[in-house]
């Protein structure tokens, strides 16, 4: 018998600005202390509470549950529909992703050259999985490059809890086999 999950998302968003609060600008810190509460928080069916439903960005369904007014800590699922793959992209800030519903095929890289031309990158696969709900990862600058790809018919979902505002944050999409690298502002991706 599965019991209810007793951590709710409100609980998290509470816990997740305590330890921002605590940690001083350490985000290794943040991400580390915040994995096994986001591990927990992943059970939660109130993660898919229509209260919480907000404006589609990029024709991708949103579940708004923190946006920080100075932009330091957002918690939100996204929806994420068969056959509309996310491009490779970063996110230029600590984070944790963590798949809450449906299968996701999750490639993760590193940057292999030192990132002085802004226009071009050499990146190397060093994730390429199936994810299932309870799994996370993390996202450390430079090591916070991935995409994000459905499995199946149904949508996938994933919880992101970023240490910045995506409206307010530069960020680039990469293309692995030529090797450009193209900025974007904000969420536009």
């Amino acid at each position: 018998m599965v019991q209810a999950n007793s951590y709710s998302i409100q609980e998290f968003v509470s816990d997740a600005r305590r330890v921002l609060g605590e940690a001083d600008g350490d985000r290794e810190r943040v991400v580390e202390e915040l994995t096994p509460l986001v591990e927990r928080v992943l059970w939660d069916d109130g993660l898919f509470d229509e209260r919480y439903r907000a404006e589609p960005e990029n024709g991708r369904p949103r579940y708004m549950y923190h946006s920080d007014p100075v932009g330091t800590l957002q918690v939100y699922v996204v929806e994420f529909a068969p056959g509309m793959p996310t491009p490779v992209h970063d996110h230029v800030t600590w984070g944790l992703i963590g798949t809450c519903g449906g299968r996701q095929h999750t490639r993760r890289y590193v940057r292999k050259d030192d990132g002085s031309d802004q226009t071009r990158a050499e990146l190397e696969l060093i994730e390429d999985v199936v994810l299932t709900r309870g799994a996370v990862y993390p996202l450390l600058p430079p090591n916070d490059i991935h995409r994000i790809e459905t499995v199946g018919d149904e949508p996938s979902y994933s919880l992101h809890v970023l240490g910045v505002d995506l409206g307010r944050q530069k960020r680039n999409i990469y293309d692995p086999e030529t090797g450009s690298v193209t900025q974007v502002e904000g969420r536009g991706m």
